[in-house]
């Protein structure tokens, strides 16, 4: 009795989480931001994940985020999500940190360390 009480208990956190404020499951999706989101490709890309209640995160090489963050501004990312990682090294650890669900960059190398979750984005 009591671990069927418990296991329904676990299934309605569950849902709640899973439903957020009465939205579906989130994914946590980033994008590079050089020859990526800075294209109008990978904004409207963007636009139209965060109509679809996905976290995104702006995820570069770049060594400093003050370039990026006029175009998070623009598309509602909250500024804590955009990272500056200085080195592909650190963008590609930084992202599997992060937990991140999907990952879109125009770099190769980039997407084949990603294991699975790097989409390769091509501005064609």
């Amino acid at each position: 009795m009591i671990l069927q009480k418990q296991k329904e208990l676990l299934e309605q956190i569950k849902q709640i989480i899973l439903k957020g404020e009465n939205k579906t499951y989130l994914s946590k999706i980033s994008f590079d931001y050089d020859s990526t989101l800075s294209t109008a490709k990978g904004t409207e890309l963007a636009k139209k994940l965060i109509s679809e209640n996905n976290d995104l995160y702006i995820i570069s090489a770049r060594h400093l985020k003050s370039g990026m963050l006029n175009k998070a501004k623009e598309l509602g990312i909250p500024l804590n999500r955009v990272y500056a990682t200085g080195s592909n090294t650190n963008k590609i650890n930084k992202i599997k940190s992060l937990k991140i669900d999907v990952h879109y960059d125009n770099n190769e190398n980039v997407i084949k360390q990603l294991e699975g979750i790097g989409k390769l984005f091509t501005n064609d």
